[in-house]
């Protein structure tokens, strides 16, 4: 018996054999010769039999004997189907792709073919993600998506961006993007913040380990979300493994940075000649003003300041060291049944600014395996430790920015203790801060899900996925005796604090693929929860032995405390159909059903429709034998998406507990609204996909509006209840905007040239808020009939050349008309306040240029917003001309003098008042070079005999050039003091606001 199974056994091998033979090739790019590693080759009629290509671009693969067709593909290249014949060596080239209408786009729950589209969706490649040397995700959206406007608050690391898809949808809600990572909703919004600026939760994802981002933007894309869409969707899809020999890829970078402008200050000489003309100017004929003479003042409030110093305090305000360093190893392959992708990442970046640092350690292991034809399963897990040292907020004497107010003639360091810093300056030093305070705040974040695929029956899929998004945080304030003057604690202060947000979710769906004939049907229906939970504590200790002891421990008491903890979970049902009738009408109808708690008992579930068609006009007779028009289609999208209350509990009324002289008691801190329901954004979006030239050049161009209504707003209510305000569902609001996106191949032979340009243009309005008004930083608002956030404030209507008093226009209604008395006064309170300014700018815009020859290659990318206005909210002070002792900004040289004299500087005046107005609004406008890329690739032939798979040294630089008229540090810019309160209103505001970095790094990525 042995033997006869042994005898069968062997016919089958030979059998098998024998219908099989061997092939071999290579493939190139068929412009500049170059072996294509990676690219994929595969049987037309049976794709489970392929291979990839190695380092010199060679394949070899075992076919049937009656195989009779191969395909070729390779990622930004069009693929090839080559008969197979007798032919057993096959040299193939490529020739570039000039359409990404057959790539998959990640999409809700699911994926699609970006030329079946009905929606709006924006996408960022690998290619656009690896050569940018920042630490957060959100940089490398700024500037390549229509209608999303991405803007750093300001240069300190680890802190929040501000991103808008389609502008502004709330008031006193979120308006930051739901992001999703691999199928789990991001807890961005959970950052805890007590006294100091949010720090930025994406930060602790590694941009190396993301393979595409994808950005829903209209309500047919992001409804199946349906809750907290209403600002979009940004889905983002990490690296994975794929079939073949293990790769091993390294990539290493070093890079220096350097504000991006600095600006001028008065020095010593101007300092004392303005200060001098400011107090003669209002002295009285005896030189003395409040009794005492200019040199007595300046002996009282500025000592020091005959010594003979010249102090740029801009300057010391700056790290000389500042700029970041790299590494990253990525491992991956696998075989068909089991695909891993493993990486490890460090970057370590120290800040333009003094005490400013932020280190990231992270690791990822993506694995993907499928056990047998019905069942597939994985698993996604990143873990990151970041470090950041941290700065206080704007406001604080402690930032940084607010040095520059010291006066240029008081010393840096004490005359008599040249080793100690003067203690004695006009305000306090922020350097003080540098040697005797120890800020760190430590993250640990942990992001994964596993999941499951099984297909019972054929085009029937069940998925199931449980992930985690666990994020521990870490702080530590320590205050030495030597900063008494801003801690209010002469011997010493301590406060460490832990928060735990726990965020945890399953989905759950099903998904059917049905044909019948030229109709084709996907269905998906599922249900997904969502739960989030939040503790945490933080104490406070004074009067230690000495700066050297500085733990907790050693207070000599502990005087404050705090703690607490809540939750909310989101319970929601969804489906989908997605119809596509010869891949020439299509249809896209979603649904969701979501719960949250933190709405009333009886408004908790919120309906979420979408629906959107589109017309393949390209596949109708009438266009198919068009040379030029490649490819056209219609479409268009009406739906509802929802967002939720930043606070938990938002609909109860809610008590604290207190404590007073030692006896505990209960707080009522905010009053119930049981009717409180989901703000509700309807969107419309009509939309013309189009490709010229065989799709060479194509783009997108869109029309969108968004009605938002039933505002979560805190309004005004009467005192008599015990509270001033409650959170109502009040209000309207709308955007209105086009965009455009055009991507063209102007070169593809041996020199490749490929431009990408977008454009967006949005109007914002809030429409109505029951006559309330919603106040916001130095002038910003929210009112009904202007776009949120507008400045408000008197308007300032120059110099009276005649005395040098600065005016304003009354613009006050005058009796018997609608008019406006455009006459002018010294007298600021007679000054009514209009709006004077819009923060939100008018377009924005992004240019992508790429260049490629035998290896070389050039990015230039540049990013622009044009017809915003700034607010300079620190201009009260920095050109008050001389109403103290701050210094002043190098306008002030150009001060009213003399009767006769045109300027818009007003006369100096010792102890005079600057208030709000007009004056301080400036063109915020700019044209940044953001990316400058320069690449080369060595050959394969080169590369092998040093036993590498490739090698590529590169030299990038970002925020290089920024064309712009304002004359602050920066003008992406606005005030992290938005972050306490009403951000969506406070907008475009800068206050001693810091400069983001100029930053040049050098690297080389290594592939084994």
């Amino acid at each position: 018996m042995k033997e006869t199974l042994t005898l069968l056994l062997t016919v089958w091998c030979l059998v098998q054999l024998w219908g099989q033979r061997t092939i071999t090739g290579t493939i190139t790019d068929d412009g500049d010769g170059l072996p294509l590693i990676g690219a994929t080759v595969q049987l037309k009629a049976n794709k489970a039999i392929g291979t990839i290509t190695g380092i010199d671009g060679a394949f070899s693969l075992d076919i049937p004997d009656k195989a009779e067709m191969l395909t070729i593909s390779f990622i930004g290249y069009t693929p090839k189907d080559i008969p197979i014949g007798n032919q057993s060596v096959f040299e193939v080239t490529l020739g570039l792709s000039a359409t990404t209408l057959d790539a998959v786009v990640v999409v809700g729950y699911g994926t699609q073919i970006r030329s079946e589209l009905t929606g709006n969706i924006s996408s960022i490649d690998r290619e656009h993600i690896e050569s940018v040397p920042v630490n957060s995700i959100e940089s490398v959206i700024q500037g390549r998506a229509a209608g999303v406007f991405v803007s750093a608050q300001n240069g300190k690391l680890g802190t929040n961006l501000d991103i808008r898809i389609r502008g502004n949808a709330s008031i006193n809600a979120a308006n930051e993007p739901l992001f999703v990572i691999d199928g789990i909703v991001m807890n961005s919004q959970e950052q805890v913040n007590y006294s100091h600026p949010r720090l930025n939760p994406m930060a602790d994802l590694n941009f190396n380990d993301v393979e595409s981002i994808e950005i829903l933007k209209d309500a047919s894309a992001s409804a199946i979300y349906g809750s907290r869409a209403s600002n979009g969707v940004i889905l983002i899809t990490t690296r994975r493994g794929k079939a073949g020999k293990v790769k091993f890829d390294l990539d290493v970078s070093n890079g220096w940075s350097r504000p991006t402008r600095k600006r001028q200050w008065l020095n010593a000489a101007q300092y004392l000649e303005l200060w001098e003309e400011a107090f003669s100017n209002v002295a009285n004929p005896q030189g003395l003003v409040f009794g005492l003479t200019g040199k007595d003042w300046k002996d009282r409030v500025i000592p020091g300041w005959n010594g003979g110093h010249d102090v740029d305090w801009e300057d010391e305000m700056y790290n000389d060291d500042a700029g970041i360093r790299q590494v990253q190893l990525n491992i991956s392959g696998g075989n068909e049944k089991t695909k891993f992708f493993v990486s490890g990442g460090w970057s370590d970046q120290t800040g333009i600014i003094i005490m400013n640092a932020f280190e990231r350690f992270s690791t990822r292991l993506n694995l993907d395996h499928k056990a047998s034809d019905k069942f597939d399963f994985g698993v996604n897990l990143s873990v990151a430790r970041s470090k950041n040292k941290e700065l206080t907020h704007d406001g604080d004497f402690a930032n940084p920015g607010q040095m520059i107010a010291l006066p240029p003639v008081q010393p840096l360091y004490d005359p008599e203790k040249p080793d100690e810093l003067f203690p004695n300056t006009l305000y306090f030093n922020a350097k003080q801060y540098e040697q005797h305070t120890d800020w760190e705040t430590v993250n640990f974040r942990t992001l994964g899900n596993a999941y499951l695929n099984w297909k019972p029956i054929q085009k029937l899929t069940f998925h199931s996925d449980f992930g985690l998004d666990l994020f521990l945080q870490d702080f530590e304030r320590w205050y030495g005796s030597e900063v008494a003057a801003n801690s209010g604690e002469p011997n010493g202060r301590k406060w460490n604090g832990v928060n735990l947000v726990v965020n945890y979710s399953t989905n759950n769906y099903l998904s059917l693929q049905h044909q019948m004939g030229s109709h084709q049907f996907l269905w998906t229906a599922g249900m997904s929860y969502q739960q989030t939970n939040e503790e945490g504590f933080g104490v406070q200790g004074r009067n230690f032995p000495n700066d050297d002891f500085q733990n907790l421990d050693s207070a000599g008491e502990i005087y404050w405390g705090v703690g607490g903890e809540s939750d909310f979970s989101i319970l929601s049902y969804f489906a989908r159909l997605n119809y596509n009738y010869d891949q020439k009408f299509l249809l896209a109808l979603s649904s969701r059903v979501d719960g949250d708690s933190r709405f009333g008992k009886d408004q908790r579930y919120g309906f979420f429709p979408a629906a959107s068609a589109g017309w393949v006009l390209s596949r109708e007779p009438f266009l198919q034998d068009s040379k030029i028009l490649s490819f056209l289609k219609f479409r268009a999208s009406w739906g509802q998406t929802g967002n939720t209350p930043l606070q938990r509990f938002a609909a109860l009324g809610v008590y604290e507990g207190t404590r007073y002289a030692g006896i505990s008691g209960i707080v009522p801190t905010r009053i119930a609204n049981p009717d409180l329901r989901w703000e509700k954004t309807t969107q419309i979006d009509i939309g013309l996909d189009f490709g010229l030239f065989n799709d060479r050049i194509s783009g997108q161009l869109d029309y969108y509006r968004k009605n938002t209504e039933d505002l979560l707003l805190n309004v005004n209510i009467a005192a008599t209840s015990g509270f001033t305000s409650q959170l109502q569902n009040v209000g309207e609001l709308f955007n209105e905007g086009v965009e455009a996106a055009l991507s063209a191949h102007l070169l593809t032979g041996a020199f490749k040239w490929k431009t990408d340009i977008n454009f967006a243009r949005n109007v914002n309005e809030v429409t109505n808020l029951n006559g309330q008004v919603v106040e916001g930083g130095a002038t910003n608002r929210a009112m009904e009939g202007q776009a949120a956030g507008v400045f408000f404030a008197p308007e300032y209507a120059g110099v009276d050349p005649d005395n040098g008093d600065a005016l304003f226009y009354r613009n006050s209604v005058i009796p018997g008309s609608t008019s406006l008395d455009r006459s002018t006064t010294n007298n600021i309170n007679e000054a009514e306040r209009v709006v004077i300014g819009n923060p939100n700018p008018d377009f924005i815009y992004g240019i992508q240029n790429s260049f490629s020859w035998k290896g070389f290659e050039l990015q230039v990318f540049l990013q622009g917003v044009h017809g915003n206005e700034i607010y300079n909210a620190a201009g009260i002070y920095q050109m008050d001309g001389f109403g103290w002792f701050d210094n002043q900004d190098i306008r002030m040289l150009e001060r009213w003098q003399s009767p006769g004299d045109q300027t818009d500087i007003p006369q100096l005046r010792f102890r005079g008042t600057t208030e709000n107005s007009s004056r301080f609004i400036e063109d915020g406008t700019y044209l940044r070079l953001k990316n400058l890329t320069f690449s080369y690739q060595l050959p394969t032939h080169i590369v092998r005999k040093i036993g590498l798979r490739q090698l590529r040294f590169y030299a990038t630089g970002q925020n290089l050039a920024t064309f712009t008229n304002y004359r602050g540090w920066d003008p992406e810019v606005n005030t992290d003091l938005s972050n306490f309160g009403n951000a969506g209103v406070r907008l475009g505001e800068d206050f001693f606001t810091l400069p983001q970095a100029r930053t040049i790094v050098f690297g080389f990525k290594a592939g084994f």
